[in-house]
């Protein structure tokens, strides 16, 4: 994928959550991190890795290259180490609705 759009797409996710955390960079950050754990194939992810290794996050946001940092360092970590941030972690699910809905059916 174009590493210029991979840095567009995080500063835009960085400036959705760096609104819903007004008060705290860091949850942001770890906000941030959290959604492309989840959301983005591995192979974006790596892109990313590898950039901000390469050039330092140039073109992230402070709070873009925050989140790259978390991801960097999880992935550095051995696994299960609290190195990791725990936000990456993905919590526990509650039933969807469609799953609340097929149980009583």
């Amino acid at each position: 994928m174009n590493i210029d759009l991979l840095i567009k797409m995080t500063n835009e996710i960085g400036d959705f959550f760096a609104g819903v955390e007004v008060n705290d960079p860091q949850a942001a950050a770890r906000d941030v991190a959290n959604h492309l754990k989840r959301y983005w194939d591995p192979r974006m992810r790596a892109q990313m890795l590898k950039y901000y290794v390469e050039r330092q996050g140039a073109g992230l946001t402070d709070l873009g290259k925050s989140a790259v940092a978390l991801l960097y360092a999880a992935s550095k970590a051995p696994s299960g180490s609290p190195a990791a941030p725990a936000a990456a972690a993905p919590a526990a699910a509650a039933p969807t609705t469609s799953a609340a809905k097929g149980a009583g059916t």
